[in-house]
């Protein structure tokens, strides 16, 4: 346990997630949320302390500020603590539009961190090396799904929830995202609910969010010209390599597993931005790259409308 005041913007779902941790690493956590919309129970932990009113948080000797409110509150929330120039560690996506990307980047703020946990699992960087080990061969393209039957999320859709995570794991795998090729959305009522994007040729990167799926799939497979590398999902502590190229015959078929640190990755992200709080590195998800990742957003929604008309 650190001998850190942390403050936490938002106890939902997923920040309820974050305190659990908090509550394991950090000495004290200071809650701010004016709806609970969760049985909370958390709240009542020796450690925490529930505060109604953001200026009642923000008095308090914080070490630095995690934001896991709605997304379409980020925004005003980073304007509301700029002036207390505390370190922050914001959750993902970074905002859910263009009009309120460009009110952060104007705010000019230089201790900002993204939470793009997918970054931090340790799956996800063995598939990275893998594909730059050269064991798999050329890396001809990946492939990653994200889909479940709809979303708690109501006010980002599927494209802005999800499909963030598959760029910043795109970064991951193969160093930078791919100009977009081709994307076909699907729509409810206007919203976007599901999502497939072609970006690049050799390595090309497909991705596909879904809220329209009836089972929960989270799936990222490499395709290399030596062997396949796939993490079946974020449960499973291995990489399923399947070795072979496009020669191979059925009988020939020559799979292993490599097994990598199942510790979470939500944990390891929080220890990265506490270690930094203790005067270690930065967390390596920085505001530019949340910058960057949404702008490749909006130029896929931007496709998205183009399609649609």
């Amino acid at each position: 346990m650190r001998n850190l005041s942390i403050g936490l913007i938002g106890c939902g779902i997923w920040g309820h997630k974050i305190l659990e941790e908090l509550i394991l690493l950090c000495s004290e956590v200071h809650v701010f949320d004016p709806v609970i919309k969760v049985d909370n129970s958390l709240l009542l932990h020796e450690q925490v302390t529930y505060h109604a009113d953001f200026h009642q948080l923000i008095e308090r000797p914080l070490d630095g500020v995690i934001i896991a409110s709605a997304t379409a509150s980020h925004h005003e929330l980073l304007g509301m603590l700029k002036p207390y120039e505390l370190p922050i560690f914001m959750e993902k996506p970074l905002t859910n539009s263009s009009a309120k990307l460009k009110v952060i980047q104007h705010l000019d703020l230089q201790d900002v961190y993204v939470m793009h946990i997918w970054r931090y699992h340790p799956g996800v960087q063995l598939l990275a090396q893998l594909a730059q080990s050269g064991k798999l061969g050329v890396i001809k393209g990946v492939k990653s799904v994200r889909a479940n039957w709809t979303s708690p999320r109501k006010d980002t859709d599927s494209l802005w929830n999800l499909a963030i995570h598959d760029l910043s794991i795109c970064e991951s795998i193969l160093g930078a995202i791919p100009e977009k090729k081709q994307v076909v959305c699907q729509r409810h009522n206007g919203i976007i609910r599901g999502l497939t994007a072609l970006m690049g040729s050799e390595p090309y990167y497909h991705f596909e969010v879904s809220n329209r799926y009836p089972h929960k799939v989270r799936e990222i497979s490499v395709f290399g010209t030596k062997a396949v590398a796939i993490l079946r999902d974020e449960q499973v502590n291995y990489v399923a390599v399947y070795h072979g190229d496009d020669q191979s015959e059925l009988t020939s078929e020559s799979s292993e597993r490599i097994y990598f640190d199942d510790t979470p990755p939500l944990r390891i992200e929080l220890n990265a931005f506490l270690n930094y709080l203790e005067g270690g590195p930065a967390p390596f998800t920085d505001l530019e790259e949340g910058v960057r990742l949404t702008n490749h957003i909006i130029e896929i929604e931007s496709a998205c409308r183009i399609e649609c008309e």
